[in-house]
């Protein structure tokens, strides 16, 4: 659990240029900066990372506090600091005392709890803590295509970017970055400090996999049809499978066809323009989608098979 002590006697706070300088936690972790910039008072940057929820990894990372001009070339040009992680972890900042400079070193140091601190080996880094992605319903988001563990989503939308702000949030009262979605509420704050005082957390789900969605449309010629083979590679799946044909002439039949011995058909004509199969509980199974045009004239048509996990434990 996070530690609470006397800070020891520190003197006065040493002002260091282009050189590593060392200083401790409240008990006595060391905190390694490579101060690149002049005139940095590094015991105001190690005061904030005391006051910070943090364990041994503080010791197995490397602050470097650089001039706003290196950090463009080293972070990127719109960059206010950057994480790198590794054996060699390190947190890169700006030189200057002011909040948002105490902003980027805290949500920083986030990436590396993160990195520190994962939900487990079922998921791929960035991930947070346990009960934070839990709290956060981060499995659902993921499932929804709303974040990423990448930046394919954009920074906003990277699970890594959302737990360092969470993280910065517990300690500081400044303003959330994330603009789509709500600061942390009380319950995520609750969960993330059971995650940093090493609380043992209820294993974390698995995140629910995204359905699969499969399309096809166009015109069917006369009596043709057209088939959308597919396999469920396990128990607990559903199936929906929706028609639509825009002509009150056609006659169009859909057919959903699995080898466990279920079928459903639905028929298309006149007022009835569109139809879904909607099937739970399938598989492991292979099935067939097909819709048939029964007329003698084309008729233009789309369908969709939307495969889905609803019972992501089997």
């Amino acid at each position: 659990m996070m530690l609470i002590a006397l800070l020891a006697a520190l003197g006065a706070a040493p002002v260091a240029s282009a050189e590593i300088v060392t200083s401790q936690d409240q008990i006595g972790r060391e905190i390694t900066f490579d101060v690149r910039a002049p005139d940095v008072d590094v015991e105001w940057y190690a005061e904030q990372l005391r006051n910070a929820a943090h364990g041994d990894e503080i010791a197995r990372v490397t602050f470097t506090i650089v001039s706003f001009s290196e950090l463009r070339e080293i972070c990127g040009a719109d960059a206010g600091g950057c994480y790198s992680r590794g054996v060699s972890a390190r947190i890169t900042v700006p030189a200057g005392r002011s909040e948002l400079v105490s902003h980027t070193l805290v949500h920083e140091y986030g990436h590396h709890i993160d990195s520190a601190r994962g939900v487990g080996a079922a998921l791929r880094e960035p991930n947070g803590s346990a009960s934070w992605w839990d709290a956060r319903g981060i499995g659902q988001l993921l499932g929804e295509g709303k974040v990423s563990h990448t930046y394919s989503l954009g920074w906003e939308r990277a699970i890594g970017e959302i737990f360092a702000e969470d993280y910065a949030q517990l300690h500081l009262k400044t303003g959330f970055k994330i603009g789509w979605l709500d600061p942390p509420s009380e319950a995520v704050r609750a969960a993330l400090r059971k995650d940093l005082e090493n609380v043992p957390a209820a294993p974390t789900p698995a995140a629910p996999k995204p359905p699969v969605v499969i399309t096809r449309g166009g015109r069917l010629s006369t009596t043709t049809a057209v088939a959308i083979p597919f396999e469920l590679l396990g128990p607990g799946r559903r199936v929906t499978f929706t028609a639509i044909t825009r002509s009150a002439a056609a006659r169009v039949r859909m057919e959903l066809r699995c080898s466990d011995g279920r079928t459903v058909k639905r028929l298309l004509t006149g007022t009835v323009r569109t139809a879904t199969i909607d099937l739970s509980n399938l598989g492991p199974a292979r099935c067939t989608a097909t819709v048939r045009n029964l007329v003698k004239a084309s008729v233009s048509y789309s369908a969709r098979v939307r495969l889905a996990v609803e019972r992501p434990d089997l």
